[in-house]
């Protein structure tokens, strides 16, 4: 298996290097951050809660910057986690987000993003969606390290006719003997061609290649490759209104079938529509069927659908969320693998004042484990309101709740986070005109 290894301090090297070339739109902004945060439920049990107060102080640095043919960006912070009464869960984290492209030429671009976690949040989101199923870890604290690197290439042979090639390394690697190491490598690519005005086709490919660790107790292997062909064709009836057709084949190959790892394909045939309704308004919806098959075993079947609804309206912001199908748990901490899912999220902002603003979130999630006899619900509600009583100060107060409903015993949660945080950063690139 290849390994791409980028370390974000060397990728802010070079950034930083390439910034001070250019001498123009480019900002850097050093932050530092400090937070208390009342948490009633530290190890995410369903019984015999415990809280504590946890202090965190976290340096960081921004980088942006953006030409009409090249983008920089760079965030990374450093998280100094300090408990009040369970000072052994005292611990240093790390995080980080890195995006570059270039265009070439009219018909060549290419990029590269990448995030990295370090923590021991039993919940951790990676940040690569707004509406994200959270990695769980509850009991043992287990300090675990995370990095994806997405490496791609676009060649465009015509108006909106083009080929993309992406590959993407995932990994994630755990302290904790009992949760196993995992490394994935996908390569894929992705034709795009509008023959005319009206007409569009796309095809991608996805090869995905999926290896696990030794764990302690020894788990049964569950290394696997599988591959995903989709078709789509897009009648576009203006330029703010399309339909579409597509239909999607994925097959997952284990290298030992088991009683709970065993061979399958999913087919998913779905219809679509879209339409923006206003300039930053738009509406996407999409029904199908989705079933799974697997030798000897019974087809299962469920409704696929897929809502999407965003605008951005004078102060105010949104993004409404609904979907259904069958999923795959397969890179978080639990691993609990195929199931059938229905989601749904809603993303608000508000600029109350010139200087005040108000953030609300909601994402709830039912997962049907179908190979385990497992159901989850899972909630989250996150809340926030920020002022800015100085250029370059910021004051916040948060609340979010996250809690899971379970019919697996001891599996069940809930925890609430209380949240103050002062924010002092500044774009020291308004020095340098």
């Amino acid at each position: 298996m290849v390994h791409l290894t980028f370390t974000l301090p060397l990728v802010a090297v070079f950034l930083m290097c390439t910034v001070a070339l250019t001498h123009a739109g480019w900002s850097f902004t050093p932050r530092l951050y400090l937070q208390e945060q009342y948490d009633d439920n530290i190890f995410l049990t369903e019984t015999n809660e415990e809280d504590d107060f946890v202090t965190t102080i976290s340096p960081g640095i921004n980088l942006a910057h953006e030409t009409p043919t090249q983008q920089i960006k760079l965030d990374y912070e450093i998280q100094k986690f300090l408990y009040d009464d369970f000072s052994e869960l005292d611990y240093t984290g790390h995080r980080g987000h890195g995006e570059a492209r270039k265009d070439f030429g009219p018909r060549f671009s290419a990029g590269i993003t990448e995030r990295f976690i370090n923590s021991e949040d039993p919940i951790e989101l990676t940040g690569r969606a707004i509406f994200e199923r959270p990695s769980i870890r509850s009991g043992e604290r287990n300090p675990y390290t995370r990095n994806i690197v997405e490496p791609e290439m676009t060649f465009r042979f015509g108006e909106k006719r083009s080929i993309r090639l992406g590959y993407r390394n995932h990994i994630l690697r755990n302290e904790r003997e009992d949760i196993a190491d995992q490394d994935e490598d996908t390569a894929n690519a992705l034709l795009s061609y509008r023959y005319n005005i009206h007409n569009g086709l796309e095809f991608s490919y996805e090869y995905i290649d999926h290896e696990y660790g030794a764990t302690t107790p020894a788990e049964t292997p569950r290394d696997f490759d599988g591959n995903e062909i989709r078709g789509r064709y897009t009648y576009y009836f203006d330029p703010r209104t399309a339909a579409f057709a597509e239909y999607r084949y994925y097959e997952t190959n284990f290298d030992q079938e088991s009683t709970r790892f065993f061979d399958y394909e999913i087919h998913n045939p779905r219809l679509g529509f879209s339409r923006d309704l206003y300039e930053n308004l738009s509406f996407n919806a999409s029904i199908g069927y989705v079933f799974r098959k697997a030798e000897d075993r019974d087809d299962e079947q469920a409704f696929s659908g897929r809502l999407d609804f965003s605008g951005r309206l004078n102060r105010l912001f949104g993004d409404v969320y609904a979907e259904s199908g069958f999923d795959e748990d397969l890179l978080s901490a639990e691993n609990l693998g195929f199931n059938q899912f229905r989601r749904a999220g809603v993303n608000s902002g508000y600029q109350l004042l010139e200087r005040l603003w108000a953030r609300a979130f909601f994402y709830v999630e039912e997962d049907t484990f179908v190979d385990l006899d497992r159901k989850d619900t899972l909630w989250n509600l996150r809340g926030s309101l920020t002022y800015q009583p100085l250029k370059w100060l910021y004051l916040s107060f948060d609340y979010e709740r996250n809690e899971r409903d379970s019919n697996i015993a001891f599996q069940s949660y809930v925890d609430n986070r209380y949240l103050g945080r002062l924010t002092v950063e500044y774009d020291v690139a308004e020095l340098f005109p």
